[in-house]
């Protein structure tokens, strides 16, 4: 990345302001069927000069310049305006610790459920484990307020090294979302089944994330995973582009 951080920070507060960082949506399947149940809503820039900005790079950015909240706001305006009321699938937006702990973050959220866009108990909270869970009093009352309010809280990056289940109960999460170093390693096929199986004993569903090839998804399908996400099923897409990918999956083609 050329230029300063402040550069790009500045590039990325009027890519903000100008619409130029846009949710695309990628969907997740029901591993016993391949049914569409859900997406998740990502970020994607496309800089005037620089072409496609990396999501990491431009994420890491504003969490460290204190752009995160615009950008989540962003990216929770898209999601509410593109939402179909009566659509049966979910749609997932990722939330950092940082802003969890930021008591504006409900009022957000509250917000686009009062405008009638956003169904909350359509929507699911993605929470990275590797740093939330590091002050989980921090981020428990949030979390609790969103899942009173019928939102499904789920815990990212699962089986990373910080791993706890007690920890992410505290967290009120009702899912995980298992990590794709997880899913794409041919000799951790054990561990997914122990974490897959530990999990529905506490009630919780589990995504397997990062599913490039068939063999992968044979091996969440062999451990019992409930849902599964990656390229090997379908990219990241504007809501237009998965709207078309969704009718002609439904229609079998």
């Amino acid at each position: 990345m050329d230029g300063t951080q402040e550069d790009f920070a500045r590039d990325l507060q009027i890519a903000l302001a100008q619409r130029q960082v846009v949710a695309a949506y990628q969907p997740q399947v029901y591993v016993a069927d391949g049914t569409v149940v859900g997406v998740e809503a990502l970020a994607r820039w496309k800089h005037p000069k620089r072409g496609d900005i990396a999501p990491d790079v431009f994420v890491d950015v504003a969490q460290k310049t204190g752009l995160l909240p615009l950008l989540t706001a962003r990216i929770l305006s898209d999601v509410t305006a593109e939402y179909i009321p009566g659509c049966t699938i979910e749609v997932a937006v990722n939330v950092s610790a940082t802003q969890l702990e930021d008591p504006s973050l409900y009022d957000l959220f509250d917000g686009a459920f009062a405008s009638g866009r956003c169904d909350p108990n359509s929507l699911i909270v993605e929470v990275t484990e590797s740093h939330s869970i590091d002050h989980p009093e921090r981020v428990a009352a949030p979390l609790e307020a969103l899942a009173a309010a019928g939102v499904t809280i789920s815990v990212d990056d699962f089986g990373t090294g910080h791993s706890s289940f007690a920890r992410v109960e505290s967290l009120h999460a009702r899912e995980l979302k298992l990590d794709r170093s997880l899913v794409q390693a041919d000799d951790r096929a054990r561990e997914v089944a122990q974490i897959i199986t530990e999990a529905h004993k506490r009630g919780m569903r589990v995504v397997g994330e990062g599913v490039e090839n068939r063999a992968q998804f044979d091996r969440l399908a062999g451990a019992g995973c409930d849902r599964a996400q990656g390229f090997w099923i379908a990219k990241p897409q504007p809501a237009k582009s998965l709207l078309s990918w969704y009718r002609t999956r439904r229609s079998g083609g």
